[in-house]
């Protein structure tokens, strides 16, 4: 009959007839139906029928177990009510321990015994480590917050010291002069090698300019012939010739 009428039965619900159809006479069916809750956890909603009364005897009744952390809606003494929905969310929380490196500082210490421009490495940089212990809350298997507990160092850092020149190399006094045919912050030398960089400092003013070695072939007594735009750092044009010291750049 339920079947004709396309009336779907559940296991939960009651049922009765009157008089028992056995007896051919004809027979009223009452079905009573269990209460529909929509149980949604750790969101896998699943619907259960049930004659039970509270939220917490109808976890009871599917043995559906509760975390000492896991958090329901609504409340677990809440009251059954028809097409209720009751959320559970599975709340887990473990420490996790993550190691991270800790950068190495790089210190310079000046030593007036070693040229300037140069450098030697005194000690080695060597990174540390640290230990960091967070606490992980997940809800549902999704991390939603760390926290961190505490933070150890298990392996010190060590910084890297450097050793800088600061000894200033002669390379000459004399006398500078100028002449038109190069520009540009350059300069003629006999000897320095084309590409070296040259402070030119004027004994006079104390001024100095740094030029680049490009050319040979001075001919006069001087030691240095600066380019005019350098020369002009140091002198008037006018001074022609002018008393300096030469030293590494």
């Amino acid at each position: 009959m339920a079947a004709d009428l396309n009336l779907t039965i559940y296991p939960e619900d009651k049922v009765e007839t009157l008089p028992p159809p056995e007896m051919g006479l004809g027979s009223k069916i009452t079905v009573t139906r269990a209460t529909p809750v929509i149980i949604n956890d750790a969101s896998n909603a699943v619907t259960y029928r049930t004659w039970e009364t509270t939220v917490k005897d109808l976890l009871s009744e599917n043995s559906i177990v509760l975390g000492e952390k896991d958090v329901i809606q609504p409340e677990i003494t809440s009251l059954i009510t028809r097409e209720m929905q009751i959320d559970i969310t599975r709340v887990a929380e473990t420490e996790l321990k993550e190691e991270e490196t800790i950068d190495y500082r790089t210190i310079t210490k000046e030593d007036p015994n070693l040229e300037k421009g140069k450098t030697k490495i005194e000690t080695p940089g060597k990174t540390g480590t640290k230990e960091k212990t967070y606490l992980v809350r997940r809800e549902n298997g999704q991390e939603v917050s760390r926290t961190l507990l505490k933070e150890e160092v298990t392996q010190e850092s060590q910084n890297k010291v450097v050793i800088v020149g600061t000894k200033v190399v002669v390379l000459g006094r004399g006398n500078a002069t100028w002449y038109d045919l190069i520009s540009g912050m350059t300069a003629a030398h006999n000897t320095l090698p084309k590409g070296t960089m040259v402070k030119v400092t004027a004994v006079n003013s104390g001024k100095s300019v740094v030029v680049k070695i490009i050319d040979r072939g001075i001919q006069s007594g001087a030691i240095i012939d600066l380019s005019a735009d350098a020369f002009e750092k140091l002198a008037p044009l006018g001074a022609g010739i002018i008393p300096v010291v030469l030293t590494q750049e």
